[in-house]
């Protein structure tokens, strides 16, 4: 037993020696009471064992002699981590991409520092935040290197990079499940053979990997999306694990009555990063839905108008905010020429409630290709 605790103490002396003393305050009656937690928590709970919570801080934090060797580890795992999603955000491959998630090792120090928040820890949570800062630049800074190495003269941005450009609230939601996946397989350890580590880096590596990518291309706005997805993500996840550690008895009960302040503290500020990026990603998804809904009508009408012409629908683009009213422009391929576009722009104007511009871009798929364009206005 005095080997067992030796070693805890050379791990982190002051917040072993705390632990150890809050969990024998545990089981006094004056902190047993529910009445004493903050609102959220006032339920019967399975409070953790002192057994398993270190084997839940074994999981998270490694001091003293472990450090050095775990950073090794860590970085390794996250070069090659880094390094498959690269290559498979290049080559357009979803299923690279998602093996690169079984390598990722960013779940360890994301965990670890919402478990230090709840636990009220700052030197522990300062440690954690170092690691995944310093993960996050050291991923981006490879994925460029990667793609100033392999990329060709004709390279283009991949589905796989775009996707990851705009996030919108269902990316949100992502993280937070994400989250709540890997705090609550860390606590329940009896919780089956889930992988709670590859839902967080699905949230996460990509985006690094896509933001690596575009800056070495000089795209740096698209770029700044994808820092913006990882940024609310990360924030996302490590809300969600907290409220899970503080939900499934991780705490113990003293430490919560005594430090509720400042736990409330990171919790609260946490949280309005989370609200603070779901606001704009909440208007970014609407509007997007909005534009799709618009553009599934658009498309059924100019069917309706093709009729029975051998044509099929390329490019469509739509402008709503101009001067002179909205302004179609639409590529039609096929060997029929197309019919006056009148029609068409009468049936938009109504539906829309302003007049505009319908311009048909006709491609003639012959032999002696010829191109031909038609404009009409309502």
């Amino acid at each position: 037993m005095s080997e067992h605790h030796d070693a805890r103490h050379e791990r982190g002396p002051h917040e072993e020696e705390t632990l150890e003393a809050l969990e024998r305050e545990e089981r006094d009656e004056h902190f047993a009471s529910l009445d004493r937690l903050p609102w959220p928590l006032r339920r019967r709970r399975r409070d953790l064992t002192p057994e398993e919570r270190r084997g839940v801080l074994e999981q998270l934090f490694f001091e003293g002699p472990e450090f050095v060797p775990f950073l090794w580890r860590f970085f390794i795992l996250t070069a090659l981590s880094i390094t498959i999603a690269t290559f498979g955000l290049i080559n357009d491959s979803a299923a690279v991409v998602i093996g690169a998630m079984l390598v990722a090792p960013l779940m360890t120090p994301i965990m670890g520092f919402s478990a230090a928040m709840v636990m009220a820890w700052p030197r522990r949570q300062i440690q954690s935040a170092i690691i995944i800062g310093a993960a996050a630049l050291f991923g981006i800074g490879l994925s460029a290197a990667w793609e100033l190495l392999v990329r060709g003269d004709q390279a283009t941005i991949s589905d796989q990079i775009v996707a990851r450009t705009t996030p919108n609230i269902l990316d949100l939601g992502i993280a937070i499940a994400a989250g709540t996946a890997g705090a609550y397989v860390t606590v329940r350890t009896r919780s089956g053979g889930a992988l709670p580590g590859v839902a967080v880096a699905v949230a996460l590596v990509p985006p690094l990997s896509t933001a690596g990518i575009l800056f070495a291309r000089g795209e740096g706005g698209l770029a700044r999306g994808a820092v913006l997805l990882f940024v609310t993500n990360l924030a996302a996840i490590i809300l969600a694990a907290a409220v899970v550690f503080m939900a499934t008895g991780f705490i113990p009960r003293a430490r919560m009555i005594r430090k509720t302040r400042r736990i409330r503290f990171g919790l609260a500020l946490t949280a309005l990063v989370v609200i603070g990026v779901a606001v704009p990603l909440g208007r970014h998804t609407l509007v997007t839905a909005r534009d799709a809904q618009r553009r599934d009508q658009l498309t059924k009408g100019i069917e309706d108008w093709i009729g029975d012409r051998q044509l099929t629908i390329g490019d469509l683009e739509i402008d709503e905010g101009g001067d002179d009213g909205w302004q179609l422009a639409v590529q039609l391929v096929g060997p029929d020429r197309p019919a006056s576009p009148q029609p068409l722009a009468d049936a938009i104007a109504d539906t829309v409630g302003r007049p505009g511009t319908v311009q048909v871009d006709w491609i003639e798929e012959r032999r002696d290709k010829a191109r031909g364009t038609v404009t009409s206005s309502s």
